[in-house]
Parts: C-alpha cells; sequence; structure tokens
C-alpha cells in the first residue's frame, strides 16, 4: 500500500473530526451541566483519589467508589435534600393555596377587599372605581390563582424528577473520571495540536482553578450556611434547610444571602418581633456578610492561588467578572450555573494566559 497522501485527505479527515465532535456535543446536549458538575468534583478532589489509591495498593475501581460515595454524602446529598424540602413546602403551599381557592364563599373576597378599600385615605369616587374593577377582574383572578397552583405542582415535580437524573449521570461519570481520568488526559495530550508543554499548561492551570474555586467558594458558602443555621437553631426555626438555603444562595456574592436573610427578617416583622428582625439583619449582614464573604473568602483564594502557584490574575479575582458570570451561570444552566459561571469564566482567562504566553516575545508591552 502506497502512502503517498492523497491530496484531500487532511481537509476531510479534519472536517471528520470536527462531525464528530459536534455530533457528540449534540448527542450529550442534555448531559453537559451533569459531567461538567461531576468534572469539576474529580478535578478538584483528584489529589485525595491518588493519596487514596496508594493506600488501597493501586484498586482503581475501590478508591473511584469510595470518593464517588463521599461526594454523594459532602456535596449532593444536602443538596438533594434542599431542593426536596423545597419542593415539599411549595408542594404544601400550592395545594393550601388551591384549597383557599376553592373552597373560600363567593362573596367572602368582595367583602375582603371592601374592607381594604374602604380604609385606604382615597375619596369616594376611587374607592368605588377601585371595588368594580376589582369585581369585574375577580373570576380572572381566580381562574389565575387555580392555574397558578396546578403549574406550580407540576414544575415542582418535574424539578424533582431531573435532580434524581442529574445527581444519577453525575455520580456515574464521577466514577469514571476518577477512574480512567489519566488515560483520557494521556489521550487527549496525544491528540491534541498543540505541544505537551502548552497542553499540560491548560490542563495544569484548569486544575489549580477548579480547586481555588470549590475550595474557595464552596468552602466559604458551607461555613456561612453553618454559621447562620446556627442563628436559626437558636431562634426555633428549621435551622438545617435554612442553613442549606444560606449556603447556596451565598454562592451569589454580595447579594446572595440576602435572599435568605432579608425573608427571615421580614418574617420577624410580620408577626412583631423587630428586635428579632433587627438581630437577624445585624448578625447576617455584619457577622457574616463583612466577616466571612469579604475578609475571608480573599484571603482563602490569596492562599490557594500561593498553594496552586496559580500565575497572573484568575477571574476570581475580580468580583464584578465573579459576579457577572454567576448570573450568566444562572440563565444559562439554572442553580447548577452559580459553579459553572465562574469557572468558565475562569477557564476563558486562562486561554488568554496561553496566548499571552505562546506570544509574548511578540507583544508589544511598550
Amino acid at each position: 500500500m502506497s502512502d503517498r497522501q492523497h491530496p484531500y485527505e487532511e481537509p476531510l479527515l479534519l472536517l471528520l473530526l470536527v462531525m464528530a465532535v459536534v455530533s457528540l456535543i449534540w448527542l450529550f446536549a442534555q448531559f453537559i451541566p451533569a459531567l461538567l458538575f461531576a468534572l469539576l468534583l474529580a478535578v478538584s478532589s483528584y489529589p485525595i483519589y491518588q493519596r487514596l489509591l496508594m493506600k488501597l495498593n493501586g484498586s482503581t475501581d475501590r478508591a473511584a467508589a469510595l470518593l464517588t460515595s463521599g461526594a454523594f454524602l459532602l456535596v449532593i446529598l444536602p443538596f438533594g435534600y434542599l431542593l426536596i424540602e423545597g419542593g415539599r413546602m411549595g408542594a404544601d403551599f400550592s395545594s393550601q393555596l388551591h384549597q383557599c381557592v376553592e373552597q373560600q364563599p363567593p362573596g367572602a373576597l368582595l367583602t375582603m377587599e371592601r374592607n381594604v378599600v374602604s380604609s385606604l385615605p382615597l375619596s369616594e369616587t376611587m374607592q368605588g372605581w377601585l371595588q368594580d374593577s376589582f369585581e369585574n377582574q375577580l373570576p380572572i383572578v381566580i381562574e389565575k390563582a387555580k392555574s397558578a397552583s396546578v403549574w406550580l405542582a407540576t414544575n415542582l415535580l418535574s424539578g424533582v424528577v431531573s435532580m434524581v437524573g442529574f445527581v444519577a449521570i453525575s455520580l456515574f461519570s464521577l466514577f469514571f473520571f476518577y477512574r480512567d481520568g489519566q488515560q483520557f488526559i494521556r489521550r487527549l495530550v496525544h491528540l491534541s495540536p498543540l505541544s505537551n508543554y502548552l497542553d499540560h499548561f491548560i490542563l495544569n492551570r484548569f486544575a489549580s482553578l477548579s480547586t481555588v474555586l470549590t475550595l474557595s467558594v464552596v468552602g466559604v458558602a458551607l461555613l456561612q450556611g453553618a454559621v447562620f443555621s446556627v442563628l436559626m437553631l437558636f431562634l426555633g426555626l428549621p435551622w438545617l434547610f435554612l442553613g442549606l438555603a444560606y449556603a447556596v444562595a451565598s454562592f451569589v456574592p454580595i447579594v446572595g444571602g440576602f435572599l435568605v436573610w432579608g425573608p427571615v427578617s421580614l418574617y420577624f416583622l410580620a408577626i412583631d418581633r423587630p428586635e428579632i428582625a433587627v438581630l437577624t439583619a445585624a448578625y447576617s449582614a455584619i457577622a457574616i456578610g463583612i466577616g466571612i464573604d469579604n475578609l475571608l473568602r480573599p484571603i482563602m483564594i490569596q492562599r490557594l492561588n500561593r498553594l496552586h502557584a496559580t500565575t497572573g490574575q484568575t477571574a476570581l479575582d475580580h468580583t464584578w467578572i465573579t459576579l457577572l458570570s454567576t448570573f450568566a451561570g444562572l440563565l444559562h444552566f439554572g442553580i447548577m450555573g452559580l459553579i459553572f459561571g465562574p469557572m468558565l469564566a475562569a477557564m476563558a482567562i486562562t486561554i488568554f494566559d496561553v496566548y499571552e504566553h505562546k506570544h509574548r516575545h511578540q507583544l508589544d508591552y511598550s
């Protein structure tokens, strides 16, 4: 057989390669969030897997199974509890709303509306206009309330089903990322058109960013949730649920924690406990917001960057990039975008660093 290369062999091979990559992305599009989540967990905890592998005499299956079980217990199980408990509360609220609308006497809402309108400091003409408008729109409001309760219950059920599928795919992928990760990386480096030095530069930077992201963002979030749950336990509220909710919400920089402690403060104001509302707001804003979020988080990121020998700035060093990428991740990936957004932004900046490193002798730094 002749070794002579045909003139169209290389372009055709490149076209087939692109088609193969595109077809795989299309085929696994629904699984991409779960795969990214599993990849992030595997990369950030891979040093633990290597140490565990040595203790188990090189048994890759046992080490991968143990770490996958640990990830389920420490990361996925608490997050799943939060979603399931939140779904249960939402379903109870939806059911109560539906029953309230169904069992409400026809004139009860009108009587309530008239009492409210008559107490307003408005003229009789304006009060009459408001009452007529409400009476005309009342049938539509009742139908919308019924539809909203049914929609809420349906979406909560589909959300729980999606969560179960997400967890199953993540755990399945995580096991094989641990067990076969080295072989996959070795093959990826061999197939890459980049030099091996640049391949390892990108992979090492990705590993460093993943570790910094996981240990700093997730670690600080868990610490904030734990500190907040102590206050909730002291106040007699469901501390585990609210603590986990605070931990998840604190993934959003600056404003995340307010999404939890704000409604809690309003709840105490509604039951005429203003001193507890002020205590909750001050404790959350000062002890957690300033003490942990604004002081502890930057220190932890700096130390982790030095520990992993990360050179240059990363996306995690820029609060505004982290904030924007977090919100963008929420729009694209849902709740998991709290992690994927900053990670993808950090990786984009890593590619810019690789380009600068590659062409540093040709760039004008004057």
